[in-house]
């Protein structure tokens, strides 16, 4: 096991030359329980692949440096069902033992495939927006990196420290992978930009997010099944963060995706359209999940984004997968619109809150959008509904739904 400080391989980190062979060529050689160490400087890179049994390590001052051209990356042979080609920064396939620490960063140089003068849906522009308004709108995508930091079937990774930005997609996802921790990490990505989740695990298990920042235009932290329907994404901790986001902060499930054993715990959500998020759709499932003294500030951010200033969203509407057993304990919400529990003939069931607070406060964009039901992705369309001003929780359609 040696250190081995890049910049006496060839590798200058000047921030101008592009350093993608030398960078794969080091880790090629590497030896098993190597750590590769990259000093303070600016590495610019486009695609590379890491191999098992290898600690990346930036030091302080440290910035691997995404390319701005999209012909810097390369299609890394997984086929993703959402995304198609799988193109990154940074990959593993079929690795163990990878860890990516330090006091460093990583900067995925996301607003180089977007479009910011054009904003979705477009036929938004017919109204009379406020200049507010269309600055919270998402921008069009050119061209981009789809998974910028990408491992599949791995065990044993560990994220420590690091410092991510401006991710132009996933930032960091983890397809059929087992044993990960995520920990002391800060993501800052743009608002505006569409699908740059913070971290996403899909048909994962034996997973730990903590004491981490995650500042996102879409989810901070998804769990699904999307890059393999037949598996279950089981068995997490997400303790001790601080997310915002235009979307779900925490979102749990989507269409088959089957997801279970969940526990969410001292958690401040600020800023965000949804703060909470359990949907289920055909064939898939949510269960046995506990959120535990969760903070959150929801509001309505325009545009073209999955939900409406809910704190709480439960959705298992126009579907026959199921979401039970879910707690809600010891949660203060300050919100916009209400909390939506809605099923479909009983497919939600056993949903408790104990001793949550809830706070309706109005926004500047409020009007756009209050009295109005945001199931997406189950319900394409915002449903008219009239709240009681005084109305916190909307149900329908759950079963053994309580507040204690």
């Amino acid at each position: 096991m040696s250190i081995l400080n890049v910049k006496d391989y060839g590798i200058l980190g000047d921030g101008a030359t592009l350093e993608t062979a030398a960078i794969q060529k080091l880790i090629n050689e590497a030896k098993d329980g190597d750590t590769l160490v990259f000093p303070k400087g600016y590495y610019v890179t486009g695609t590379i692949g890491l191999r098992s049994n290898i600690t990346i390590r930036l030091e302080k001052g440290a910035e691997i440096v995404g390319s701005r051209n999209m012909e810097h990356y390369y299609d890394c042979g997984f086929y993703h069902n959402e995304m198609k080609k799988t193109i990154s920064l940074i990959y593993a396939l079929d690795c163990d033992n990878v860890t990516i620490e330090g006091e460093g960063k990583i900067q995925l140089s996301g607003d180089a495939f977007m479009d910011f003068d054009t904003y979705l849906p477009p036929e938004l522009k017919d109204y009379n927006i406020t200049k507010e308004y269309a600055e919270q709108m998402v921008i069009a995508v050119v061209n981009r990196p789809t998974q910028p930091i990408f491992f599949n079937n791995c065990k044993n990774v560990k994220i420590t420290g690091i410092k991510v930005f401006n991710s132009p997609c996933w930032t960091m996802v983890f397809s059929n992978c087992e044993n990960i921790e995520i920990s002391g990490v800060y993501v800052d990505n743009h608002n505006r930009i569409p699908n740059n989740d913070g971290v996403h695990f899909s048909a994962s298990r034996n997973i730990v997010v903590k004491d981490s920042t995650f500042l996102c235009g879409d989810d901070c932290f998804a769990a699904t099944c999307i890059t393999n329907w037949n598996g279950v994404c089981e068995n997490m901790e997400i303790s001790d963060c601080l997310m915002s986001s235009r979307s779900a902060a925490i979102r749990f499930g989507h269409l088959e995706s089957k997801v279970r054993n969940i526990v969410v715990k001292n958690i401040k959500i600020i800023r965000s359209n949804r703060a909470l998020a359990v949907f289920c759709g055909d064939n898939g499932y949510v269960k046995n999940a506990l959120f535990e003294n969760i903070e959150t500030d929801t509001k309505i951010h325009a545009g073209y984004w999955w939900g409406k200033g809910e704190p709480i969203v439960v959705c298992g509407a126009d579907v026959n997968g199921e979401i039970s057993d879910v707690e809600f304990k010891d949660c203060k919400f300050v919100h916009e619109n209400p909390a939506v529990f809605v099923g479909n003939k009983g497919n939600v069931k056993n949903v408790t809150l104990t001793n949550c607070e809830f706070k309706q406060e109005d926004g500047s964009t409020t009007e756009y959008y209050k009295n109005k039901l945001d199931l997406q992705p189950n319900v394409p369309n915002l449903i008219p509904h009239t709240f009681d001003k005084s109305e916190s929780v909307f149900v329908k359609e759950v079963e053994n739904f309580k507040i204690q």
